[in-house]
């Protein structure tokens, strides 16, 4: 079997007819399964030889990570067939400590990239990655483990988590509601998801916090910084943290391209230096929709973005006010809920280890 890299740009026609085997046969005998017009060139194509022969006599190609279309030469014809990966499944644990970071410490642990995003998903409302994740945090999951032969274990459900990180110890169970809806909750039945995020940005790094007097680096004399500078890469999406109505979408003097929403209550928010922004002036907004991209615009010396926030029109450090908690799980929800966390948080590591 042999490998062939797929360059950008480059055709299933083109590839396999440089190996002498009939593209357009291939493709129709695979359209039941995949459509091989649409290869990736991050990916490759398998061309299967039998000793003696100078032609292939199928090719194999990997759409995704479980699935793998094989097209086989039978006579003058092709017939195709898909494998799919077969997996198992258990309940395992999986813990880790942070010491380097998140994603370096997390993939030691046996987590994939896809796992990590999805624990910071979870916490996502308790905790903003960016800030406050300390070195010495733990993690500890209850999930099903799915393995099979020649991969690694993967994690399919997560039944159950826990975090503790700079004196906080942070346990969510899942639980899927009497009407099919599912989420996270506290042990207590206190809903994990709230009306606001912790952060506007997914990762990044907090480059300059709230000051009343911070020290302007491009005016060069202090000027209250009535919020949160967060460094990311220009065209980084930016996320409003809560449902809300666009207020403001335009260029706005020192805040160059800036977008600010008002939220339900005494709440509002804004993001300031966009390279492009994604929303319109009174357009309903939920939470976790993109309304720009990080840029430079305006008085700034490198891409960031700037967020504000406001309680009842005064301006709140976003990264240590009090949000509003989310409404709890229902007194007919509860004797389920207690059989969830009585059956998962036994597995979870205690806090002292």
């Amino acid at each position: 079997m042999v490998g062939v890299p797929i360059a950008p740009g480059t055709t299933l026609g083109a590839l396999l007819g440089e190996h002498g085997v009939p593209a357009l046969a291939v493709r129709e005998a695979a359209l039941g399964h995949y459509d091989l017009a649409r290869i990736r060139p991050d990916r490759e194509l398998q061309l299967v030889y039998l000793d003696g022969t100078a032609e292939p006599v199928a090719v194999r190609y990997a759409p995704d990570a479980d699935h793998t279309v094989v097209v086989e030469r039978e006579g003058e014809t092709w017939s195709a067939r898909m494998e799919e990966v077969v997996y198992e499944t258990t309940i395992g644990t999986r813990a880790l400590s942070l010491t380097r970071s998140l994603w370096e410490d997390g993939l030691d642990a046996g987590l994939r990239p896809a796992d990590l995003v999805r624990l910071a998903k979870l916490f996502e409302y308790e905790i903003d990655f960016n800030t406050e994740l300390r070195a010495g945090a733990r993690f500890s999951v209850v999930a099903d483990i799915e393995t099979a032969a020649g991969r690694k274990p993967r994690l399919d459900a997560i039944h159950a988590v826990r975090m503790v990180n700079d004196g906080k110890d942070i346990t969510a169970v899942h639980h899927t509601r009497g009407d099919g809806t599912e989420g996270f909750y506290h042990p207590d039945g206190s809903g994990m998801k709230r009306p606001f995020l912790r952060s506007p940005l997914e990762f990044s790094r907090v480059t300059s916090g709230y000051h009343p007097r911070r020290y302007h680096p491009v005016l060069k004399r202090p000027r209250p910084h009535n919020g949160t500078d967060f460094g990311a890469p220009v065209g980084t999406p930016v996320r409003a943290v809560a449902s809300g109505t666009v207020v403001y979408a335009a260029t706005r003097g020192g805040h160059g391209k800036h977008v600010k929403l008002d939220h339900e209550g005494p709440w509002e928010t804004s993001y300031s230096h966009l390279s492009r922004i994604r929303v319109s002036r009174g357009a309903k907004v939920r939470q976790g929709d993109i309304v720009g991209e990080v840029g430079m615009t305006g008085l700034t010396t490198g891409p960031h973005l700037h967020y504000e926030m406001w309680k009842q029109g005064r301006h709140v450090d976003p990264m240590k006010v009090e949000l509003p908690h989310s409404r709890p799980l229902p007194a007919s929800e509860k004797r389920t809920f207690a059989d969830s966390v009585a059956t998962w948080v036994p597995h979870l590591a205690p806090a002292s280890e």
